[in-house]
């Protein structure tokens, strides 16, 4: 199995900040989305606790784009 590392574009050799916030913010909703996926089929096989803690990173991945983004707008950041 070959690793692909991902690739980056660039303007003048430096790469674009922008391309790659968003690259960022879809991954981290693309992981959201499957830890919620992930949650809701080991609640619904019997698996409460697992599940109840995937959807609880889910969560957190949600909040996390959120900070991310105020990161990337300049934006001020809240802890709660």
């Amino acid at each position: 199995m070959s690793k692909e590392y991902p690739t980056y574009e660039t303007v003048g050799g430096q790469i674009s900040e922008s391309v790659t916030y968003s690259r960022l913010t879809e991954h981290l909703r693309l992981a959201a989305e499957a830890c919620y996926a992930l949650g809701h089929y080991k609640k619904a096989n019997g698996d409460e606790l697992i599940g109840s803690g995937f959807l609880g990173i889910g969560q957190l991945l949600e909040r996390m784009v959120t900070q991310v983004t105020a990161l990337a707008t300049k934006g001020k950041i809240s802890l709660s």
